[in-house]
Parts: structure tokens; C-alpha cells; sequence
């Protein structure tokens, strides 16, 4: 029995073949049931999915038949391969190509074969949708076409298949870049924070000694330098103030010190006074090992930012923050009685929007803002356990 010949395009074909990683994959309820499909078409007994590759015919679905593959040279959808073209034979035991094939002559006794070609967009034939029977036969011209759709619809499959999983793998690829792109902003908000804490900050606090000095001195000759030195003290400490508070939120020295709740409830103190909205906290522990402190920052920045928004523009009585860990999770969320969000948001979001859906996106984590029935907005971040990846 001679075996089908290669096709021209043989190399191609089975880098393509082999690009859309469907070989010895498990069952699929999809396949089945087209192949199912496929069986009740054609009115015969065997249905198959067949992928033909280097040395065998392997089945991707069957109906009607135990075994999982065949030689290549033995399959019947091996000629379909080498000729391009989509094959109906009502009698294989007739035919040249099939008559003294082990599977005609054998147990089996294949008679009818029809395979259709599975034809990707590319022009390379990776195997067939075969239906086969024991007994002669035909296939109207209504069989035959609807068969060739369901070969259609499953090179469709493979496509959006092998689409959605380069989909996925760019996707992943992009938020593995935006992870070390964050980590550098990070890297680079620490140093500067760093620098600005041990070196602006130091060398305030020395010239803030320097003016002590001087003021006291001033004092005890009654000079009239002492009012513009009492200034300039004054500013220098609250100088010293501002840098401290800078380094600690910026640099993520206040996450590294307090872990998350405890930052958090530092900026919250801070802000809450009057002539401004009431801030509520409420913060529980999280469990070691459920959050790094990269994704601890990038969540209080978050927090920062949604606080932030609802203190300038919402007109906020209330503002309610609220951070802990459930069932595997760690859930934040600020919550204000404000206004509510303006009509063009939901078209057209904010930069303060963009920046914490980025935060969220970068970190693995589920960022919604919202109405609240009440009125006012609610802004929630989901994270699940775990360290970043």
C-alpha cells in the first residue's frame, strides 16, 4: 500500500500545525459536538476530527471508533493533506488509493470515507472532519455542504482559539512590562524621597539650628532681627515638616514602618479637621505574606487619590475609607456622600480615574468607581492574595 505523499508546503504546514497547540490535548465538548454533529449530517456510524502530523493521524474527536490515532501511512485524510482538496469516496474497497489499506481490509472494513479539508487561512491543510461508514454509500449535495461549514467552523475555532492565547500571552507580557515600569517609578520616588528626607531635610534642619542660634542670640541684645528670624524659624519648620511627610508618602517609607492600615490611618489623621469633610476609617490587619510593599503602595496611592477627589470636588459631609482582607482578598474602598459623579465620566474619565485604574491594572487588581444609591461615589480596589507577579 503506498503511502499519500507529502504536500509541497509539508514544513509550513506543520509549523502551523503544531503553532495552534491542539495536538494531544484533552476531550473538548466543542470538538464532540461538532463532530457529533458531523455523524448525524452524513448519517454514519464514525465521526472524526483528524489532525495528521510527521508520522500519524491523531484524533481530536471521535464518534464511533475507540482508538486515538492510526499511521499516517494507513490514514485515509493523509491523501486530503497531500492533494489540498476535500475527498468522497462511496467505496473505499474500489478505489486505488484506499483498497488494500489495513483499514478496509481488516476488521474495520471501512467502505464509505468522505474527509473534508481543513483548510487554515494560511492554505496549509492540518487533517479533516471525516465521516465514515461500513457500508457503500453517498452524500447529497446538502450533506456535503453542511459538512464543509462545520469544517469551516472548526479551523474558526482553532484561529480564535490560538488568537485569544497570543492574546493573553501579549496581555501578560504588557503588565509584566508595566510591573517593572512601576517598580522603577517606585525605585526612583524612593531615592528622590530619600534624598529629599537625608539630604533636603538634613540641611533644613541644620540651617533651622544655624537661625535658633541667631534668634536666641538676637533676643538677649533685644535686636530687631528677632521678629524676621521668629519667620523665618517658623517656615523652616514647617519646610522640615513638608519634606518628612513627602518622603514617607511618596517614598513608601510610612508602608515599610506601618504596613498599609497603618499608613493609611496616618493620611487619614492628618487630613481629618476642620473646615474639611469627616473621615472615617476603618482598617484591619492583613496577613503576612498576602501583600508586598509594592502593591501596598500603589493601593494607598489609590486610596490618596480617590480621598483627594472626594475631598476637592465631591462637596462631601462623610468620607468613609475601609481596607482589610476576606476569604483570600484584600478589599479597599473610599466611599463619600457627595455629589455623585459628573454625567461626562462615564464617557470621558478624569486623569486622577486614569492613574488608579493604571495602579490597579499593574498590580492585579479589579479597580470600580461608582454611584452610591445615596448619592456620592464609591471607589473599590480588589486584590488577590498573593505577591505580585
Amino acid at each position: 500500500m503506498p503511502a499519500a505523499p507529502l504536500p509541497s508546503n509539508e514544513t509550513a504546514r506543520l509549523r502551523e500545525l503544531h503553532n495552534y497547540g491542539i495536538l494531544d490535548s484533552l476531550a473538548d465538548p466543542s470538538f464532540d459536538g461538532l463532530t457529533r454533529l458531523a455523524s448525524q449530517i452524513a448519517g454514519t456510524p464514525i465521526g472524526l476530527i483528524s489532525l495528521t502530523d510527521q508520522n500519524r493521524q491523531w484524533f481530536k474527536s471521535r464518534v464511533g471508533i475507540d482508538v486515538a490515532q492510526i499511521p499516517r501511512e494507513w490514514a485515509p485524510c493523509a491523501h486530503v493533506v497531500a492533494s489540498g482538496e476535500s475527498i468522497v469516496c462511496p467505496d473505499m474497497s474500489q478505489d486505488p488509493r484506499f483498497c488494500d489499506n489495513p483499514l478496509v481490509l481488516g476488521e474495520t472494513r471501512f467502505r464509505f470515507y468522505a474527509g473534508l479539508a481543513l483548510t487554515t487561512p494560511r492554505g496549509s491543510v492540518l487533517g479533516t472532519l471525516a465521516v465514515i461508514d461500513t457500508q457503500p454509500r453517498s452524500l447529497s449535495p446538502a450533506q456535503t455542504e453542511g459538512l464543509a461549514t462545520l469544517a469551516k467552523q472548526i479551523v474558526n475555532e482553532l484561529e480564535l482559539r490560538t488568537a485569544y492565547r497570543d492574546l493573553t500571552a501579549l496581555r501578560e507580557r504588557e503588565r509584566e512590562f508595566e510591573m517593572r515600569l512601576l517598580k522603577e517609578r517606585t525605585d526612583e520616588a524612593q531615592r528622590l524621597a530619600a534624598e529629599l528626607h537625608d539630604g533636603v531635610g538634613q540641611e533644613l534642619v541644620g540651617i533651622s539650628i544655624l537661625v535658633s542660634a541667631a534668634l536666641n542670640d538676637a533676643r538677649r541684645h533685644d535686636s530687631t532681627l528677632v521678629e524676621p528670624l521668629e519667620e523665618i524659624s517658623l517656615l523652616l519648620a514647617r519646610s522640615i515638616e513638608l519634606a518628612r511627610r513627602a518622603a514617607q508618602e511618596h517614598g513608601g517609607f510610612a508602608i515599610r514602618a506601618a504596613g498599609l492600615s497603618g499608613a493609611l490611618e496616618q493620611y487619614v489623621r492628618r487630613l481629618d479637621g476642620p473646615g474639611g469633610p469627616r473621615i472615617e476609617l476603618s482598617a484591619s490587619s492583613i496577613p503576612v505574606g498576602c501583600i508586598d510593599d509594592g502593591q501596598a503602595y500603589h493601593l494607598l496611592r489609590i486610596a490618596q487619590e480617590a480621598i483627594s477627589n472626594a475631598r476637592r470636588h465631591s462637596r462631601a459631609r462623610l468620607i468613609r475609607v475601609s481596607c482589610g482582607y476576606e476569604t483570600g482578598r484584600i478589599r479597599l474602598t473610599v466611599a463619600d456622600d457627595g455629589v455623585g459623579l459628573p454625567a461626562e465620566s462615564a464617557a470621558q474619565p478624569g486623569i486622577g480615574r486614569h492613574v488608579m485604574e493604571y495602579r490597579a491594572r499593574a498590580i492585579g487588581a479589579d479597580l470600580s468607581v461608582s454611584p452610591v444609591p445615596s448619592g456620592g461615589v464609591a471607589v473599590s480596589c480588589d486584590l488577590p492574595c498573593g505577591p505580585a507577579a
